[in-house]
């Protein structure tokens, strides 16, 4: 059965703040930034994708662009002259802008991550990593992901199994072995696809 992912205030932020102008194809923007191999590797990271295809980018304050993919993430470009001012009204909206900003090395001109608290357990736990490139913002967000050891089978497997038949005492192994992510942890996996996306936005691509 396909989960029902929870998109959160992230998702909401972009729409409201999505002013009028072309709306860009899926295959335009930040969405052409990442290959669907490379969508599958840094974002589905080993989950099932359902053949979903990302959202088409949304204009955000006349001068920047979002990607969403439904199977756990988010990229975005940010252009001058107002891209740090749109950002910053994105983060305030979304209700992230008071969150801990971290400084991280060695990607873009400067870069830092956050792990906004989210405000229920219905709202995604969201690494964001921002990054200048010269004039321009590249945003990247991954969504922890709840593991089946944290779930209502897990509470039954950590049970008394005596009354589960061989079979399930396998799948246990399996559903206890499934940990849940914390949004620290998306940290390297954030600052690698964020390495990529700079790396593509210095050579003028999403344009």
């Amino acid at each position: 059965m396909k989960p029902t992912m929870h998109r959160g205030l992230l998702t909401m932020a972009a729409t409201l703040i999505m002013t009028g102008g072309a709306t860009l194809s899926a295959q335009s923007g930040p969405c052409a930034l990442l290959t669907p191999a490379e969508a599958v590797k840094h974002i589905a990271r080993g989950q099932p994708t359902y053949n979903e295809t990302p959202d088409v980018s949304m204009v955000v304050g006349g001068a920047g662009a979002l990607c969403e993919y439904p199977f756990g993430g988010q990229i975005g470009i940010w252009r001058a002259p107002k891209a740090q001012e749109n950002l910053e009204h994105f983060l305030k909206v979304w209700k992230a802008d008071k969150a801990t900003r971290h400084p991280v090395s060695g990607v873009g001109d400067r870069a830092w991550i956050m792990f906004p608290v989210p405000e229920n357990e219905y709202k995604d736990r969201t690494a964001y990593l921002v990054a200048h490139v010269g004039q321009q913002i590249v945003t990247v967000a991954l969504f922890a992901r709840d593991g089946a050891a944290d779930g209502p089978m897990g509470q039954v497997c950590r049970g008394d199994q005596s009354r589960l038949k061989a079979d399930e005492k396998e799948d246990c192994k399996k559903i206890l072995a499934s940990r849940s992510e914390t949004q620290e942890s998306l940290q390297p996996a954030v600052i690698e696809l964020a390495k990529l996306l700079v790396e593509r936005v210095r050579a003028g691509k999403g344009s």
